[in-house]
């Protein structure tokens, strides 16, 4: 079910403009004809909050056996970039339904463009702040988040920006089942550290050994996101992180 036929089964949902601060790139290149015809088409087909071209949207708690049907698995990324790892993730687990969410305009178009293409129906996204979308999946019992490489924003006076703090994962908790767990990539090492202490500081939280075959499957060892090829190309080493929700 669409969310637009969501919104129509409840009327009562409110249409609200986000309060949460959201930082980073929102525009890159100008999108194509067909990139802009793409969104005005299928964004209301694949969002999972009904949108309004003003950027707004009707924020209301999600079901997601409303959303998916059948589905009983679920899988969330946060900031999907160009989308490639969660198309590949989608078009590999048809039967786990899949979340997304992404400001930078260009890469919704990409993922639009790509899942209407391939048509599928177990893909979701929010092109807007993932604050809003996290606030309205408590008690959603997900099996995974996904944070791939997120903004590490590197100058000291921004580090306040990162989005992995104790406040944010508190609404990450509430959103993953007991068991399950969050996976995060970055190749900034500091960031790195900066993540493993907020982690051993929890007690809902512990650390999980894996391979590079496990972070990634089903995808296989040799897959790479955008951002993982910078990395390798610039002789950055990619830090891979699972922490398995246990209370």
């Amino acid at each position: 079910m669409s969310s637009l036929q969501m919104a129509k089964k409840n009327p009562n949902m409110e249409r609200v403009t986000s309060k949460n601060k959201v930082f980073g790139r929102r525009k890159g290149k100008r999108l194509s004809w067909r990139q802009k015809e793409n969104i005005k088409l299928y964004l209301s087909k694949y969002s999972i909050f009904n949108s309004y071209a003003d950027g707004s949207f009707e924020l209301d708690k999600i079901d997601l056996k409303k959303l998916f049907g059948d589905l009983d698995d679920f899988e969330l990324e946060i900031g999907f970039g160009m989308g490639d790892f969660l198309f590949q993730k989608a078009m590999a687990q048809c039967t786990t339904g899949f979340l997304g969410c992404e400001v930078f305009e260009n890469g919704v178009a990409s993922l639009l463009t790509r899942i209407e293409e391939a048509k599928l129906r177990n893909v979701f996204i929010h092109p807007g702040n993932c604050i809003d979308l996290l606030d309205n999946l408590r008690g959603a019992n997900l099996n995974t988040i996904h944070l791939l490489f997120p903004d590490p924003w590197p100058k000291n006076r921004h580090h306040k920006r990162r989005f992995l703090t104790t406040e944010n994962i508190d609404k990450i908790c509430l959103a993953l089942k007991k068991g399950g767990s969050i996976f995060i990539a970055t190749d900034i090492e500091a960031y790195a550290n900066q993540i493993n202490l907020i982690m051993d500081k929890r007690s809902d939280f512990e650390a999980e050994e894996f391979s590079i075959k496990e972070f990634k499957s089903p995808l296989g060892a040799e897959f790479q996101t955008k951002f993982e090829r910078k990395a390798f190309a610039s002789d950055r080493l990619p830090k891979y992180m699972i922490f398995k929700r246990i209370v």
